[in-house]
Parts: structure tokens; C-alpha cells; sequence
């Protein structure tokens, strides 16, 4: 009896079993026309959606270079065999699987169908948890493309921008809305989120992805270069400026992109000039007299709040609606703790490469990581996971060891904080200072009540002053004294601790 998607003998709803299925799976006929793809395989690329497959061409698709560059389909329609290939994702470089495609046959012996299932790298790295499976990079396993052959998107270098959370597939469709056009974006989010790897991933998936790609740190130049850095200068502009002058990032990058790194912290003065260049399209040298027609495309990012800038007079209103026609933000860890297992097993890759040698946690580990707030952000994350492969002697990481570096790095998330005794609400804090600075309180007064409200409040948190000065990262005698100093009472309590119960 032959069988087909839509057939329910004996009550079995097909459809149902392959979407609970774990690996992606995709279905098209004999034309190679999609017919069906599984939950798995929307999962593992996010970028697509269901409808946007079911009942086009492959081939249509490939053409397109929307959604996927390459498909094995093709392979067993032309070979009318079953094929096997290892294939990576042009548009989400983090995305590598082995590809099995096998052909259904009717009763002449023709190809009806064509069903391709992807083992992707959590598969394996699930064989490696449980029965500590040999784990080899996936891309490891990719042939190198024939020059000239294959599209241009192909050969771009990877880029891993890793997550499979909500936050992150909307963030990952944005980029791929507006990486083929020229307007400007501002990417806002915490350090350490990877707003340069957003800037990237845009700039390798623009029609510009051949020309300049040019990066400048506003926060790491002197305000009084910055101008020269960005505009560039002539020779004799001024002291110490090199004898055949210097062209700026804005003309290295011409015909390009320029990514304005740090945009919040660029001086009052310099962001007018940059906004005139903005809106002119044309740049000056300093000390120079003619003028460079530009055609450049500007990505800009900060972990700054600019709207807040603005209030306070710091930042431009005209310059952040210029740079700001289309918002991305990178969303913080904790609020992606789905991610974090995907985080660890991508650096794991790199790390197991790098060092030689395997770091592996548990699944009571891994959920442990992911209940942490990670303030640095994936940054911090990394920097964690290559500690471990530095300073382990273990290949499985346990739960001591984890809880170990997180109370080293001030890490660990403490209980809900009680409001301070005295100290006002944290919306209320700007005008407390105010009222503070007009009633002509000092900055000795003012920072001796919050020292006070502070220690109030770790003391009624903690019962001795050793586990205070853990806390707040400074030496048990210095929690004596400060206590002391601000009358708050503490008894002698069992040795080697001070009871403040």
C-alpha cells in the first residue's frame, strides 16, 4: 500500500507525526514543486515561513536567493536517485546540516516525491552529551565552491549571529528586509549584544557587499581628531598632520558602508559636521578646499539612550532622525535564556578547534547558565565558556565549578532588593540629587547616605559581615568600619563572624 501525506489510514494523522518529528524535513513532487515542510525545519530557518514555500518551484526559489541558495531536491530529481550532502545556509551562516534526499516511487517506478531530511548540528551535539559522540564541525564537512560557479552569496565569510528565541527571528527577518536597500540604520542595545555583528551581516548581504566595508569607534578617538578621522585633512592642516595629507573614513568608505560605531559618544561639535556631510552627501577635508561627492551607506550603533541624550542637549535631534530611519535593537541575553544552550554549543565548536580539547556541561549545567542575567551580554558569555576551556582540567564542567566563576564575577542574581531605607525610588533618584544640590548638600553628604542606605540594606540581606563584604567586593574590616561610622549596630556573634540578626 503506498501512502501519501494526505492519507489517514487507521486514524494516523501523518502530518501530525512528521511536525513532532525532531529533524526538519521537506517534501516536494515530482516537479519539484514544495508540497510540505515540517515544524523542525521552520525552526532551524527561522527567515522563512510556511506559506512562503508550499507550492513554489525550488528551482524558483533558488532563483530568487531569498530564502535558501541550494537544495538537494534537485540533485535527486536530475539523478533519480537518493542523494547525501553536507549544505550550509548563505543567509544564516550558523546553519549546517547533513541533507539526505531520497526519491518515492509509484508503481511505473517514476519519481512522485522527493523527501529531504537535514541532520543539523544540535542532533549531534545531543549524540556527544548522551554517549560522548566525536563531534566535528559541520562546515568541516562543506565543499569548497567552484570559482565562478556558484552566487556571489555563497562565498561570503560567516558571520554568526546565533539564536533560535523570538527576539532573534524577528531581528534576523528585519536584516533581511533591510539589507538590500541603502537607507540608514541605528542599532541600539546593550553592550556586548552584537550590534557590530548585525552591522556586519548587513553590509555582507547588501548589492555592497564588494565595496569598502570601513568600522570607527566614536568613543576611542580624542574629540579633537575625531573631525580628521572622519572627514580626513590636507597637508599642513595642522600640527603633526602627515606631509601628503589623509584621507577620512567617510572616503574610504565612498561607494560603500560605514559603520559609526559608538554614535552616542561623538562630540556636540562634530556631530553638526556630520550631519551636514549626512544631508549634502559631500565631504571636505580639513584645511582642504574642494569638496568629495559622496555614495555612502551609514550603519550606526550605540549602547546609549540617545532619546535621553536629546533631553539633555548632548546629542542632535536632527542627526538621530537622520540616522534613525530604520531602528534595530539587539536584545540583552536575559531576555533570549532560550539561546544560551545554542551560544554554548557554537563557541564550543570554535573552542574545541582552537584549544583541542572538549568542555562540556550537563543539562542541569546548561540550565543553570541560562537562569543567569549575563550583563555583559553574549560578550561575557563567551569570555566565560574560553575560561573554562583555558583553566578546567575537566572535560565536563560541574555545578561547583559554574557557581564557583559566577559569584567570582559578580554575576549571580541576589534576591529582589527591598526598597532602601532612605534613599528614594529609582525613577526619583535624578530629582532627589536635585533637591540635594539645592538644599546645598555636598557630594561627601550626599554619597554618605547612599553609603548608609546601601549597607542597611545588605545587612538586612546577610547575617554576618563577611558575607556583606562578599557581596559588595570589599574587605571584611572595611564593612566593621563603615558600620561603625554610620552607627548602624552589629553584636559579636560566633567566631570568625559578626551576628547581625
Amino acid at each position: 500500500m503506498n501512502l501519501t501525506l494526505d492519507d489517514n489510514a487507521n486514524d494516523i494523522n501523518y502530518k501530525e507525526i512528521l511536525d513532532h518529528l525532531e529533524c526538519p524535513i521537506y517534501v516536494t513532487d515530482a516537479n519539484g514543486v514544495t508540497r510540505y515542510v515540517n515544524l523542525a525545519y521552520l525552526a532551524e530557518n527561522p527567515i522563512v515561513d510556511r506559506d512562503k514555500l508550499i507550492g513554489r518551484s525550488v528551482g524558483d526559489i533558488i532563483q530568487e536567493g531569498k530564502y535558501f541558495n541550494q537544495a538537494i531536491t534537485m540533485r535527486v530529481l536530475h539523478e533519480q536517485r537518493e542523494a547525501i550532502e553536507v549544505l550550509s545556509h548563505h543567509l544564516l551562516p550558523d546553519k549546517s546540516a547533513f541533507v539526505s534526499g531520497r526519491p518515492i516511487y509509484d508503481a511505473k517506478r517514476s519519481v512522485k516525491n522527493v523527501v529531504s531530511i537535514m541532520y543539523v548540528d544540535s542532533f549531534f551535539q545531543r549524540l556527544n552529551r548522551h554517549f560522548d559522540y566525536p563531534l566535528r564541525p559541520l562546515s568541516s564537512f562543506v565543499r569548497p565552491p567552484i570559482i565562478g560557479s556558484a552566487p556571489l552569496a555563497a562565498s561570503m565569510p560567516p558571520v554568526p549571529l546565533i539564536g533560535a528565541s523570538e527576539a532573534m527571528t524577528t531581528l534576523k527577518r528585519l536584516i533581511m528586509k533591510v539589507a538590500p536597500i541603502d537607507a540608514s540604520v541605528l542599532i541600539t542595545g546593550e553592550s556586548g549584544t552584537g550590534k557590530d555583528v548585525v552591522a556586519t551581516l548587513l553590509q555582507q548581504l547588501s548589492p555592497r557587499r564588494d565595496k569598502p566595508f570601513v568600522k570607527i569607534n566614536c568613543a576611542a578617538i580624542p574629540a579633537n581628531l575625531l573631525e580628521s578621522e572622519l572627514f580626513g585633512y590636507e597637508k599642513g592642516a595642522f600640527t603633526g598632520a602627515l606631509a601628503r595629507g589623509k584621507p577620512g573614513v567617510f572616503e574610504q568608505a565612498n561607494g560603500g558602508t560605514l559603520f559609526l560605531d559608538e554614535i552616542g559618544d561623538m562630540p556636540w561639535e562634530a556631530q553638526s559636521k556630520l550631519l551636514r556631510v549626512l544631508q549634502d552627501k559631500v565631504v571636505q577635508r580639513v584645511g582642504g578646499m574642494g569638496t568629495l561627492q559622496l555614495d555612502v551607506r551609514i550603519i550606526a550603533a550605540t549602547n546609549a539612550d540617545l532619546q535621553g541624550q536629546i533631553r539633555k542637549g548632548t546629542f542632535r535631534k536632527d542627526l538621530y532622525y537622520r540616522l534613525n530611519l530604520i531602528p534595530m535593537q539587539t536584545p540583552p541575553l536575559r531576555q533570549r535564556r532560550d539561546d544560551i544552550p545554542l551560544l554554548l554549543d557554537f563557541y564550543s565548536r570554535q573552542f574545541d578547534k582552537h584549544y583541542r580539547r572538549i568542555i562540556r556541561f550537563d543539562d542541569a549545567g546548561v540550565a543553570r547558565l541560562a537562569a543567569y542575567d549575563w550583563p555583559g551580554n553574549v560578550r561575557e558569555l563567551r569570555n566565560f565558556l574560553e575560561y573554562m576551556y583555558v583553566c578546567q582540567d575537566d572535560n565536563y564542567v560541574d555545578m561547583a565549578t559554574i557557581n564557583s566563576w559566577l559569584r567570582q564575577n559578580d554575576v549571580e542574581p541576589v534576591p529582589e532588593a527591598q526598597p532602601p531605607v532612605n534613599m528614594p525610588a529609582e525613577d526619583a533618584l535624578l530629582g532627589w540629587c536635585r533637591a540635594q544640590l539645592r538644599a546645598g548638600a555636598t557630594l561627601k553628604t550626599m554619597l554618605a547616605q547612599v553609603e548608609s542606605d546601601v549597607l542597611r540594606l545588605a545587612q538586612a540581606q546577610h547575617k554576618t559581615t563577611y558575607a556583606i563584604a562578599d557581596r559588595l567586593g570589599v574587605a571584611q574590616p572595611t564593612v566593621v568600619r563603615k558600620l561603625q561610622a554610620h552607627g548602624i549596630g552589629a553584636n559579636r556573634g560566633a567566631v570568625g563572624a559578626v551576628d547581625l540578626t
